[in-house]
């Protein structure tokens, strides 16, 4: 009977360690981004869920750079689209937030929001991207 309230106090300690900054940011090297594939001359990373009919074009091969800037082209099919595109992404690891909001226009059956995303530190940051009804994620390593 002793074991189970010492194995419970450690858990309760390790949660109160992490909560309290115990965990330390995933570095670039240990990220495991979604994964980007040709699409003719583009390199696609697709949200998940597919469902969700987010696209990111992504700059050709480069990898995005903490402080400099990354140009990115969110695409989404138009049905589920709004105006705007919201971008919201959490470090791994850390509690630190980067987002924007991103104008968009709609041509035929894509809607396409062009921005430039500067990361402001090196790591993996998973993104949460929304327009209208579209909902998906993404995680981007950041060196």
């Amino acid at each position: 009977m002793v074991q189970v309230p010492i194995a419970l106090a450690g858990a309760i300690a390790l949660l109160a360690g992490i909560a309290c900054g115990g965990a330390q940011p995933v570095s670039p090297a240990d990220c495991r981004p979604t994964p980007a594939t040709r699409q003719g001359s583009l390199l696609v990373m697709v949200a998940d869920p597919p469902e969700s009919s987010i696209r990111a074009v992504l700059p050709g091969t480069a990898t995005a750079t903490a402080g400099r800037p990354y140009a990115v082209r969110l695409l989404a099919d138009a049905r589920k689209a709004s105006g705007q595109a919201r971008f919201q992404s959490a470090r791994q690891g850390t509690s630190q937030v980067y987002q924007q909001t991103i104008a968009g226009a709609v041509s035929g059956q894509l809607a396409e929001f062009q921005t430039t995303l500067v990361f402001p530190v090196a790591g993996c940051w998973d993104a949460e991207v929304s327009t209208g009804t579209a909902a998906g994620s993404m995680t981007f390593r950041v060196a």
